[in-house]
């Protein structure tokens, strides 16, 4: 009975024992599999933040090639905002210079209104009262009595610069010259500064018409001369005759070229 009663608790203690054992086996595979899905959770996770760590990578890449567009942009921007402000102080310095001109213009056209005003009031008679006097003569400048006045032929082309809005140096020399001896030959009289144009050479861009440059160039010529102080400011005055008076023909080179003159007519008293 003792033999069998042993028996029967050695062999429960067997399967007691199996069971355990068993059951520590479910537990550890259990156990393992719990670990397998971690690992594979985990390298999902590895993978998920490796794909976006690439993207992000990307995503910086664009952003620096974009930095730099931008930059560069920037950049061509700067350059257009510089060459605006320089073109628009370029614009302020030619309005200031148009301006100062129109001034200037206004000016000439006062002072001519004022000396055509003051002509208008001179009668021109022919007498014989500078008959007595000898008419000077200068070195390449022509002289001619005409309706009792002494007319003095200044070269246009020698008095101003090619389109005729400057007097030369060396025409304000022949002009001051000529002036000096006429205002030493016949004293007190009346002179009257006559500009005349051919149908040929060019003309400044200043002056309108031919008849706006003859206007213009007698009264540089009054300028120059008031400016000199060899005649009194009521001895003087001016006269524009565009094309309307030549004394030759226009159609040598000769013709035109003396065409092309100032006269300084001297006028009996």
């Amino acid at each position: 009975m003792r033999i069998s009663l042993f028996r029967y608790f050695s062999a429960l203690f067997v399967v007691w024992t199996l069971s355990g054992c068993a059951n520590d086996s479910l537990t550890r595979q259990g156990q393992f599999t719990e670990l397998e899905k971690d690992k594979s959770t985990l390298a999902n996770q590895g993978e998920a933040l490796r794909s976006r760590n690439n993207d992000l990578e990307r995503a910086n890449g664009n952003f620096t090639v974009e930095l730099a567009a931008n930059k560069q942009q920037m950049m061509i921007l700067q350059d257009e905002v510089a060459l605006v402000r320089r073109q628009l102080s370029d614009s302020t310095e030619k309005l200031a210079a148009a301006q100062q001109e129109k001034a200037a213009l206004d000016k000439r056209i006062t002072d001519l209104n004022k000396i055509v005003d003051r002509q208008k009031g001179i009668p021109i008679e022919s007498n014989n009262s500078l008959a007595s006097i000898e008419t000077p003569v200068f070195s390449g400048v022509a002289t001619r009595v005409e309706n009792g006045c002494v007319h003095i032929e200044l070269p246009g082309a020698t008095l101003f610069e090619r389109g005729g809005d400057q007097i030369t140096p060396h025409g304000q020399l022949l002009l001051r010259q000529v002036a000096g001896k006429v205002a030493q030959t016949y004293p007190g009289h009346k002179v009257t500064i006559e500009a005349h144009a051919n149908t040929l050479q060019q003309t400044s861009t200043q002056f309108v018409s031919k008849m706006d440059q003859t206007a213009g160039q007698a009264m540089i010529v009054y300028n120059d001369l008031e400016n000199a102080r060899i005649f009194s400011p009521d001895q003087l005055t001016i006269c524009g005759a565009g094309t309307s008076k030549p004394l030759v023909s226009n159609s040598t080179e000769d013709g035109a070229s003396r065409n092309y003159r100032v006269e300084l007519i001297v006028r009996p008293n």
